[in-house]
């Protein structure tokens, strides 16, 4: 076994590392390593960046209290960390559902107001993020899940067939057909 080194550059001592290449790793590079993911996860699904910031929050949580008893291999992070986040993000969606469906009625399309940004490329950015945002929300739980996992997470179609339960095979057509009725609901073919 090779021996590593944080990139904080604290070495772990081998007198504290387990057996398996799983224990070499703290949690907190676990984190470091796949927090922006699971962040972009967690905002492709709820489409509003302080609440995907609670669930990668929670998310994190969540696996730091499993993650001393789960004997997760360094590949199957990814996966694993993704499976929490897609329950986070559906115990979410049908917590909100309801509250969502009040607050619209009563206060109309009230959204808070963005910062102000001067650079006209991050403008344009966050139009085009805002656009593809609001064409996910026209597709179903299952699309935007695969999709979120594929492209906002990185996941390669075998991680997502991983954590959606599907084979290499079916989360590939699951995930091009997908993209395929995204590209519909934006106006755009690739």
């Amino acid at each position: 076994m090779s021996s590593r080194v944080l990139p904080d550059d604290t070495a772990e001592p081998d007198s504290e590392r387990g057996t398996t290449e799983t224990r070499t790793r703290s949690f907190e590079q676990v984190y470091r390593d796949h927090a922006a993911r699971v962040f972009r996860y967690c905002l492709s699904q709820v489409s509003n960046r302080g609440d995907a910031e609670d669930l990668a929050a929670d998310v994190f949580a969540a696996a730091f209290h499993a993650y001393a008893g789960a004997d997760v291999p360094l590949e199957a992070e990814p996966a694993w960390l993704l499976r929490i986040a897609r329950n986070a993000v559906i115990d979410h969606r049908r917590k909100h559902s309801r509250r969502s469906a009040l607050v619209a009625r009563f206060f109309g399309g009230v959204t808070e107001a963005d910062p102000k940004v001067n650079v006209e490329g991050e403008v344009v950015m966050r139009d085009e993020v805002r656009q593809a945002l609001a064409a996910m929300a026209h597709l179903s739980d299952k699309d935007r899940t695969i999709l979120g996992l594929r492209i906002a997470a990185g996941l390669t179609y075998a991680e997502v067939g991983a954590v959606v339960g599907l084979s290499d095979h079916a989360a590939t057509m699951a995930c091009k057909r997908a993209l395929a009725r995204l590209q519909r609901h934006l106006g755009v073919s690739l």
